[in-house]
């Protein structure tokens, strides 16, 4: 117990894009506030056996797609399926966030809320699940910790664990889900990428005519894909099945369960487990004893369950059990680059259009073969929110780094700001391979520089020059001013790829702190984490 008789309490934290660092921030700040000690950690900070000396836990864990571990949180998440850990002296608390547009809604949360109970740990308060909405249901759950916790008295006596009451949210449910998704019709398609490009990016301007959706700046479509005949012809053959026979266990034939409902480009760890299994391949046997998942990723790279199959000898592939395998279709979310004011009745999609060749098969990703350049007139889909990624108030200026389809949100910003008006300055970092061919939008955005809504455009082509340079070299070259922005109230927005493109500039916005602020690297990290606490460090990144 701490010297006020209240118990130190560590608040651990499971994330993907900060969402979940931010509320168990907001749930520290408050229990210290109320008298408590307490500890922050990051899921990746300790090991699973560390667990055994924390007696007093409260737990927020975001979940990755469709019930996958944040990647700070599988290493822990491994040591507690392997090592199990005693922890019958520990009492603990849940909050889950998840996309409830997912069939594994809030997976993660709910995986460590039943570990820990198995494990021996007391549950405090039922588990809390949230939405994308979570701003405020969180809120009511730190207050129930506060008092949970602070009425516990003998930290050995058994209790019984509360259940939460969390008032309903004044967000009007959706009427387009993805379960129940909205046809619309794509009115335009425009290449964007020019002559040269190693890419096919496309403006798509979907028309969503009296859907009575209405998005926000920040907010995705969420389409819904099918499955491109090749690769669901090829996968048929190599199960040997009759396509027009019944799907096991459901009431759809072979062909439409593999067109529609189940994922055919995104091999699960299922289908990897069984793969490795059967095929006794040595590198793939490897990479999923050795546990390196950045490894096992780059394999799967551009690899699809169809890839995984013909691996296994046709005398060991049962359709049953690959049926059994077999995930659920996932929808594909794309940032909408238009403006609500302007364009109330119309989303802007930027695609980037996947398409290669490999092991003598053309390959398209679901997402582009649905609505890329041969895509269908009429798609399935449905308002995907992001309540976390909004625009700041019309007087704050904004810095956002969005290379490559990461300046779609963007756009939309900047046309939203445009229409209402707004005094805040915009600077806006931009970055691809080549000036001539991949720099998107830029007709719009040199004009907008040139009319003063984009106060400066900072762009970084990698590939003009021997040296490479990215939007991170940029911020680092123009520190001064990021942080005069930062001091003067800025919020700061990262889109885009969130397995290197992101940690690079944060690691990039650290070092201008600690250089033009005049900090050492930890109060920089410091001044960080005030910057998330505010709501003014925001990212949307796959």
């Amino acid at each position: 117990m701490s010297s006020n008789d209240r118990p130190f309490i560590h608040v651990l934290f499971g994330t993907q894009t900060g969402n979940a660092e931010v509320i168990a921030m907001d749930a520290a700040d408050a229990l210290a506030a109320d008298g408590f000690e307490t500890k922050l950690m990051s899921m990746d900070e300790f090991d699973a056996s560390d667990l055994e000396e924390m007696h007093h836990v409260v737990v927020v864990s975001s979940t990755y797609d469709d019930g996958n571990m944040p990647d700070n949180a599988q290493d822990l998440w491994d040591g507690l399926e392997a090592d199990a850990p005693d922890l019958t002296s520990m009492r603990f608390a849940v909050l889950a966030l998840g996309d409830s547009s997912y069939d594994h809604f809030c997976e993660a949360g709910r995986l460590f809320d039943v570990k820990f109970g198995e494990l021996g740990a007391q549950r405090l308060l039922d588990r809390v699940d949230c939405d994308l909405d979570y701003e405020s249901p969180s809120k009511q759950w730190v207050e129930v910790v506060k008092t949970t916790f602070a009425s516990l008295g003998d930290a050995d006596a058994p209790v019984e664990t509360v259940a939460v009451e969390i008032s309903p949210s004044s967000t009007v449910p959706a009427r387009w889900t993805r379960q129940d998704p909205y046809l619309a019709t794509v009115e335009n398609r425009t290449v964007l990428s020019g002559d040269g490009s190693l890419k096919s990016v496309l403006h798509l301007e979907v028309d969503l005519g009296d859907s009575g959706i209405e998005y926000l700046p920040g907010d995705s479509l969420g389409l819904i894909p099918a499955n491109p005949t090749p690769l669901v012809d090829g996968v048929l053959e190599a199960l040997a099945v009759d396509p027009d026979t019944t799907f096991p266990g459901g009431e759809e034939t072979w062909r439409e369960e593999l067109t529609h409902r189940r994922e055919l480009r995104l091999p699960g760890n299922d289908l990897i487990e069984w793969a490795a299994a059967e095929s006794g391949d040595v590198e793939l046997v490897h990479l999923r004893d050795n546990g390196d998942r950045e490894a096992l990723e780059s394999w799967l790279w551009g690899r699809d369950v169809l890839d995984l199959i013909t691996m296994v000898p046709a005398d060991k592939r049962s359709s049953a059990d690959v049926a059994g395998l077999l995930g659920s279709l996932q929808h594909r979310s794309y940032s909408i680059s238009s403006g609500p004011t302007e364009s109330p009745k119309k989303a802007d999609l930027l695609v980037s259009n996947v398409a290669y060749h490999r092991d003598g098969r053309d390959r398209v990703g679901a997402g582009s073969s649905t609505i890329g350049v041969d895509g269908a007139q009429q798609v399935s889909v449905f308002l995907a929110p992001n309540p976390s990624f909004r625009l700041p108030a019309d007087d704050a200026p904004a810095i956002m780094v969005g290379p490559g389809v990461g300046v779609a949100p963007f756009r939309s910003f900047l046309l939203e700001r445009r229409a209402r008006g707004a005094k805040g300055k915009n600077w806006l970092f931009f970055g691809d391979q080549r000036e001539s061919c991949d720099f998107l939008y830029r007709d719009e955005l040199t004009e907008w520089q040139e009319q003063g809504l984009l106060a400066n455009l900072s762009t970084a082509f990698s590939r003009d020059q021997e040296h490479k340079i990215y939007v991170q070299d940029r911020l680092r070259e123009q520190g001064a001013e990021v942080f005069t922005w930062l001091q003067d109230g800025a919020h700061f927005y990262i889109c885009g790829d969130g397995v290197s493109m992101s940690h690079a500039v944060e690691a990039a916005l650290i070092e201008v702190i600690v250089k033009h602020g005049g900090l050492a690297e930890y109060a920089a990290w410091d001044y960080l984490a005030d910057l998330k606490r505010q709501r003014r460090y925001s990212q949307d990144v796959y």
